[in-house]
């Protein structure tokens, strides 16, 4: 894998890369930087945070981050994270894409025109459910296997593994809650979930399953025992645990990259859901 660094932006002379990383015993970390490929991040062990263009988003086991051309990118991590690097540049796929600086413009390719009107393009984390996971890593898998052996028929092997990845990835990005959800789902707390850390509403929720607010409200506590802007505050508490426990950010910080715009409800809410001030559980970590 041929990768040159230069004025904090990361540049690769191959059209398609697939590295394994394993970090144990030491805390992961990435300062931040821009490259002019497109990156898939899949975890398949530990926690960390990715920093993409200044939004934080939490990973686990199952999730896949995807950062576009350009976008400011950092890590922030803990011990024994595992997970797989797929870097690609979009014209491998057709040379159609040459000279475009932006993932989604796979949408103009006719293998994906049928994502074209659905897909979320400001999705960056997406979540495998346990079967899917079983699927993503043997499309993962079988492309590390062919870069690995270049076997006659590689390049058109990595080309298909490549596109159905590709498929399987934008499937999960789709805008299906507006056709789809007729109740709440764990998709749809799935997708609070990813975006707990951007400004979100229940009016918002409410108006991608179509549902009335005050109805959505009502049915939201019935799933999950809590009104919705607790529940979207108790994500955002266990997000800003997660940072305190394993970067030097300062609290502050912490607060503003969890999703709260306040501190004084910061602080409130973390006493309140851990019984304890923020400044306290930091000391003890």
């Amino acid at each position: 894998m041929s990768i040159e660094k230069k004025d904090n932006i990361f540049s690769m002379s191959d059209s398609v890369c697939l590295a394994h990383h394993k970090e144990s015993g030491e805390t992961l970390s990435f300062p931040e930087h821009y490259h002019n490929f497109v990156e898939f991040v899949y975890m398949l062990r530990g926690k960390c945070v990715h920093v993409i263009d200044k939004e934080m988003y939490p990973v686990k086991r199952g999730d896949m981050v995807i950062i576009n051309y350009n976008q400011s990118h950092s890590i922030l991590g803990s011990t024994d994270a595992e997970y797989i690097n797929i870097l690609m540049k979009p014209e491998y796929i057709s040379r159609a894409l040459v000279n475009q600086e932006n993932a989604f413009a796979l949408l103009n390719l006719s293998e994906f025109e049928t994502f074209r009107e659905i897909l979320d393009k400001e999705k960056k984390c997406v979540s495998f459910s346990a079967d899917e996971r079983d699927q993503i890593e043997r499309i993962i898998y079988i492309l590390e296997k062919e870069l690995e052996e270049n076997s006659p028929g590689g390049e058109l092997a990595v080309r298909s593994a490549l596109n159905l990845l590709i498929i399987t990835v934008f499937r999960k990005m789709s805008l299906v809650l507006d056709k789809e959800f007729s109740g709440i789902t764990e998709e749809l707390l799935d997708y609070i979930k990813s975006h707990a850390s951007e400004k979100i509403t229940l009016d918002d929720i409410a108006k991608k399953c179509s549902y009335n607010p005050s109805y959505f409200s009502r049915i939201f506590k019935q799933y999950t025992g809590l009104n919705f802007s607790d529940y979207l505050n108790r994500i955002r508490i266990e997000n800003t645990v997660f940072l305190l426990s394993n970067t030097e950010l300062k609290i502050e910080d912490v607060c503003y990259r969890s999703g709260f715009s306040d501190k004084t409800q910061f602080y409130r809410c973390f006493k309140k859901i851990k019984g304890t001030s923020p400044y306290k559980f930091k000391n003890k970590q």
